[in-house]
C-alpha cells in the first residue's frame, strides 16, 4: 500500500497515546511522510514539542521525525495538524 488515509495512533515518550486522522504516503523508494490531524482537545506541550516518535497504524508501528515544531500554527481552528517524515519502514 502506498497511502494511508485513516486512523493512526501517535505514541509519545511519556506513554500517552493520541489518536489522529492520518494522511500518509510513501514513494517508490519506500520513504514515507504525511500529516496527522488531532482534535483541539489534544493540544498539549507534549504534542506541540514532539520532534520524533512512533506512529501505529493497525498493528504496525513506524518511527518518524518532525523537522518543524512550528508546523501546527497553520492548523484549522478546531484541530492541531503536524507534519512528519518517516524514519525507516512505513507502518502501512
Amino acid at each position: 500500500m502506498n497511502t494511508h488515509r485513516g486512523t493512526a495512533v501517535l505514541l509519545l515518550e511519556n506513554g500517552q497515546q493520541l489518536t489522529a486522522e492520518a494522511d500518509l504516503s510513501k514513494d517508490g523508494a519506500g520513504s514515507w511522510s504525511g500529516t496527522l490531524l488531532f482534535p483541539a482537545a489534544a493540544k498539549s506541550l507534549g504534542l506541540l514539542n514532539v520532534t520524533e516518535g512512533a506512529l501505529q497504524v493497525g498493528d504496525q508501528e513506524g518511527r518518524f521525525v518532525r523537522p518543524d515544531t512550528s508546523d501546527w500554527i497553520g492548523s484549522p481552528v478546531d484541530k492541531v495538524r503536524i507534519r512528519i517524515e518517516g524514519n525507516g519502514d512505513a507502518p502501512f
